[in-house]
Parts: C-alpha cells; structure tokens; sequence
C-alpha cells in the first residue's frame, strides 16, 4: 500500500467533502478556527471511511490517555510544573517522549535529506511526506512521523503535528475546546464527543473523529483524527494525530503514551 498524499485543506478553505461554514472574522472562532479546521496535512488512507467511526483511534482497551479522575495518570493538575502563563514562551517550548520508530522533524531548514533516506524504501511515502512538510500550517511548531521500517514499507504515514494559537488571557481550556469542537462537528457533519483527559502538564481534551480529506488528484479519501486540546493563558496547543483509518486502531497505545507526555518545557 502507497501514500496518497491526502491532505485537509488549510483552515479558511472550505474543504469540499465537509462543506465547513466560515467563522466571521474578528469572532473567536475566527481565532481558532486554524486549530479546528486542522491546519496540518492529514495521514493517506488507501480505503473509503465509515459513515461514522466504527471505534476511535485509540480504541483498543487502555489505549487513550487516561480520563481525568481515574487512576494511572502521569500527572495532578495541581503538580503540573506548567507555569500560569504562556506570556515568556516561545512557541515550541515543550517536550514528547516518543516512541520507538517515532522521528520528530525540524521545523526550519531543509528537509531533502530526510527525504532523500527514505525514498530507497518507499518512494511514494518520501513523496507524501516531503509534501507534507511542504504544506505546513504557518502556526505549526512540533511535527513528528511514525518512520519505523514496516510503516515506510506499508506506506502507512501517520503523523504528529502541534499548533500553537495565541488566545486573549480569559479563553479557558472549557471554550477553547467547544469552539474547536464546534468546528470539527461542521467539518464531518455530526456529533463529536470531547473527553477531559490528564497529561503530564495538566487537564486536557481529546476529540477523535474521521476527516473527510481531498487527494491532490481531487478525489476523496479520508483520515482518523485525534486531537488533544491543552490551554495556558494567552496560548492554546493542538496535538493532531493523524493515520489511515486502517491502521488507526493500532496506534491508540502510542497516540497515548505520546500525548500524556507532554511537558511545557520551562
């Protein structure tokens, strides 16, 4: 199975199998609406999606970040070592544990290295990845990518992207994350549950859902979505996790254990 490049369109741009209505400018949800819309390019899918998720992407028993309240999570929001405000830092001030396999990407500079070593292995996946990276939101500032060898073989390219959104000092987690939500319901056109999780840094939300996305051929395609949802005063971070809704179930564990360790890096 090779890439195909699929991509959601960039935020603003009505995406033509979601038929997304515009927020009007200057309106909050013009503000988020880059983090809604998904700014970042999505994961190929080689095979059509559900009407509906038939599971998210983390389905798999133990395999989303643990629900706040419940036992085994990383950290208590009140002993977060996240500061009161994202006033003194600069966009990319945090860290991941990543997985085996797992490679982050550096946002500036030249990519044809990294691009040039996996086209020996897959080509079209070097293609959709260079597109990828090519097609970055303005406001991205982490990506990482599932290279491990059975990924690239498979062409399977599921991806972390991280955006960051300057928000006024009174938006909350609570309203940052229902006008994020908002938005996704009119991208795929149906309910869209927002489960409160703890990370590592604090509370968080975390929103699953298959987008519909448009291959650069112009036909459709679709990709399985997990976004998780974190607020410090005046920034809010988007974790969007990205794979070919095939292969998506099989990520939950790693989508996970990734987000949870996020840590505002001081």
């Amino acid at each position: 199975m090779t890439p195909r490049g699929d991509r959601v369109p960039p935020a603003g741009r009505v995406p033509p199998a979601g038929r997304v209505t515009r927020p009007r400018r200057g309106s909050l949800a013009a503000l988020l609406a880059a983090a809604a819309l998904l700014g970042a390019a999505c994961g190929a899918s080689s095979s059509p999606a559900p009407a509906t998720p038939a599971g998210p992407p983390g389905s798999p028993a133990g395999a989303t970040p643990t629900p706040a309240g419940t036992s085994g999570v990383s950290a208590a929001p009140g002993s977060s070592s996240a500061p009161a405000s994202a006033a003194a830092l600069p966009p990319g001030a945090f860290t991941f544990s990543l997985p085996t396999g797992w490679r982050a990407v550096p946002m500036g500079g030249n990519h044809d290295a990294l691009v040039a070593g996996l086209r020996s292995t897959n080509a079209a996946f070097a293609d959709s990845l260079a597109s990828r990276l090519a097609n970055l939101a303005a406001t991205a500032t982490y990506v990482a990518f599932d290279a491990s060898p059975e990924a690239v073989r498979a062409g399977n390219l599921t991806t972390l992207v991280v955006t960051e959104v300057q928000l006024p000092l009174a938006v909350t987690l609570a309203t940052f994350t229902t006008t994020v939500q908002g938005q996704v319901q009119q991208l795929v056109e149906q309910p869209v549950e927002a489960k409160k999780i703890l990370i590592t840094s604090g509370e968080a939300y975390d929103i699953e859902f298959i987008a519909p996305v448009q291959r650069p051929d112009g036909s459709q395609g679709s990709a399985a979505i997990t976004q998780i949802l974190y607020v410090l005063p005046g920034r809010g971070y988007v974790m969007t996790f990205t794979a070919p809704p095939a292969v998506a179930p099989s990520y939950g564990k790693a989508f996970a254990d990734i987000a949870t360790s996020f840590t505002i890096k001081l």
